[in-house]
């Protein structure tokens, strides 16, 4: 059946607005209307999803994509648990040319682990080959995002607890970044996996996590809501309230940073400014590919040097 025309026109000026946003205002009534019209937004917001996907499998998301439209349509499907939402989002985190994993918004590691643990469909063995990859085409941001998501799975008895502690003993061994290994340790922290905890910690006694960075997450309750930028995984509960609060705390949203003059002429700073670059289309547009030279002046291929940091 046909929408009424006062309906398309609505849903086209709201598609129209989002795939638009600004910088810098959140569109809180712009997030409310969209919720007024749940039904027959679903199939354009999959759509977005799906050029996104097309153009990346073409190798044109870099030239043509826009993060907006389809990045707002995966937290609405998300929070609207719209069956196959959660393929949709681990499919798009993981496209091969996608801005540095940026394309999502730079909040790989935020508010993705509260929509797939909110869409999650209890295949925890399938997150963990992800993660076994040898060469994943991903960098650390996006492993973190997926170990936070198997912290929640743990916590909110979501999946196979045995299989994570399993995973998560494992990687500790195997684990050759330190950001990484952090990650799970306050994972392991957060969810108080008992069968790791002398493991956690040994760790701490032998100074292989700092005992300061884990001690006040082993004391303290888990974190409920969806304000705590996904370090505690929680479902989606409340639809409107939850994803405003979580589309509140996008990097794109935040007022402008004022760096100091002296900030300005330092090159990490100018680094930091093309990665984080949260604009529609950056250009150019950087991929850090693996072959290319890194960044951090070592003469190294991307790959061979800071790629796992």
């Amino acid at each position: 059946m046909s929408r009424p025309p006062h309906q398309e026109n609505k849903v086209e000026a709201i598609l129209d607005a989002l795939a638009n946003a600004p910088a810098h205002i959140v569109p809180l009534q712009l997030l409310d209307e969209a919720h007024d019209h749940r039904e027959a937004l679903i199939p354009p917001f999959q759509q977005a999803v799906a050029q996104a996907h097309a153009l990346s499998a073409g190798c044109r998301l870099q030239a043509e994509g826009d993060w907006r439209l389809p990045c707002f349509a995966l937290h609405f499907l998300a929070a609207w648990r719209v069956p196959g939402t959660y393929d949709l989002i681990l499919d798009s985190l993981m496209l091969d040319d996608r801005y540095d994993s940026r394309w999502l918004m730079c909040d790989a590691y935020n508010d993705w682990p509260h929509l797939l643990i909110t869409t999650f469909d209890g295949d925890v063995a399938r997150l963990l080959r992800i993660l076994q990859k040898e060469d994943p085409p991903w960098n650390s941001d996006l492993r973190t995002c997926l170990i936070l998501l198997l912290g929640g799975v743990y916590h909110h008895r979501l999946g196979d607890r045995a299989a994570i502690e399993a995973a998560f003993d494992q990687m500790l061994d195997t684990c050759d970044s330190d950001l990484i290994m952090l990650t799970i340790a306050n994972c392991i922290a957060r969810a108080k996996m008992k069968r790791l905890l002398p493991r956690l910690h040994k760790m701490m006694q032998d100074e292989v996590v700092s005992e300061l960075d884990v001690r006040g997450i082993l004391d303290a309750p888990w974190e409920e809501g969806v304000k705590n930028l996904a370090s505690c995984p929680n479902p989606i509960v409340n639809p409107r309230q939850d994803l405003a609060d979580i589309i509140s705390m996008w990097f794109y949203f935040r007022p402008p940073f004022v760096p100091s003059p002296e900030v300005k002429q330092s090159k990490l700073y100018q680094w930091e400014i093309q990665i984080n670059d949260t604009t529609a289309r950056p250009g150019p547009f950087i991929l850090r590919k693996r072959t290319l030279p890194c960044n951090c002046d070592s003469g190294l291929p991307y790959g061979a040097c800071c790629a796992g940091k």
